[in-house]
């Protein structure tokens, strides 16, 4: 978040931190969940202006297929980094926090069954979207950096693309869409903290009571934003940081998905909404995927040299 303000006004992003991180807590304490939710996650689609730039580059469509398909390690780079930024991208789609977010939201937002077909185009079509906008970057960077031999190892090299297409605007609304993003993740990960603490020692929690009525989770949030913010105050690079944390999230991954396969098929909890044995063919299949690629991060991590040897 400080960072994309850094971009839009030149001041250092070590000012913004404690201000961002304040903004953070106000809204965990104050705002209704359902408003939080619903606010962040739309402002988080001003990221389509760099999908639009894509387009607008008028790329070699069948090469960038024939490219996609046929993947190919590049001669400047190692195996072992290869696959370590493959397993990175795997913990920046799915990260362990994210379970208890969303299970808690449910409660939070009082789900009935009515609310199914909600969530279900929210698998169907907000999980594909926010994929279809991550590959966008990726795109992105390929056409416009990878030609000028830049590695993107910064914020403001991941909306150059955009800007040098689209101009001042399209810059303008790729930094509200990463605002809005690492906003949204902010907010998930500090009540996330707060969740997986008061649910696992017992204490009243969530937004859907008043702060009062659950101080000590509020304070677990209000902790665990207060270390971030001085984690990053020690001027750790940031973009590096998240690269660690999302690779360690997907070494972690098996620890919360296989508790989610067993549920459901668990009829006690699901009735007769347990998988079928198709999902449950594929969901195993892909659990495998995930114990490989847990075992191999901390090898490839120090192997590669964390993607740089």
């Amino acid at each position: 978040m400080a960072l994309s303000l850094q971009l839009a006004t030149s001041v250092n992003y070590l000012l913004f931190v404690p201000v961002v991180g304040l903004l953070v807590w106000l809204v965990c304490w104050r705002v209704r969940f359902e408003l939080m939710d619903n606010a962040v996650g739309l402002l988080g689609l001003a990221l389509i202006v760099v999908a639009v730039a894509v387009w607008r580059a008028h790329p070699d469509w069948g090469a960038m297929l024939h490219s996609a398909t046929h993947p190919v390690v590049p001669t400047t780079e190692s195996h072992t980094a290869y696959w370590y930024f493959a397993i990175a991208l795997l913990g920046s789609a799915m990260t362990p926090y994210e379970v208890f977010f969303f299970s808690s939201g449910a409660v939070e937002q009082r789900w009935t069954r009515s609310d199914l077909l909600v969530n279900r185009l929210n698998v169907y079509i907000g999980f594909p979207l926010g994929g279809l906008l991550a590959l966008a970057l990726m795109v992105a960077a390929a056409l416009v950096l990878e030609p000028l031999g830049i590695d993107p190892s910064h914020l403001s090299q991941a909306a150059l693309p955009t800007s040098l297409v689209l101009g001042r605007l399209g810059l303008a609304l790729a930094l509200l869409g990463f605002f809005a993003c690492t906003f949204g993740a902010s907010l998930e990960t500090a009540l996330s903290c707060g969740y997986s603490i008061a649910q696992y020692v017992g204490w009243q929690w969530g937004k859907f009571v008043k702060p009062a009525q659950a101080p000590r989770f509020q304070l677990a949030v209000l902790v665990s934003i207060a270390l971030g913010v001085g984690l990053v105050l020690t001027t750790l690079d940031p973009v590096q940081l998240t690269e660690y944390a999302i690779v360690l999230s997907a070494a972690a991954l098996p620890l919360t998905y296989l508790p989610l396969l067993i549920v459901a098929n668990d009829p006690a909890y699901l009735g007769g909404k347990v998988n079928s044995r198709l999902s449950n063919a594929i969901a195993s299949l892909f659990l495998v995927v995930l114990v490989l690629a847990s075992v191999a991060t901390i090898p490839l991590m120090i192997a590669s040299k964390a993607g740089r040897g």
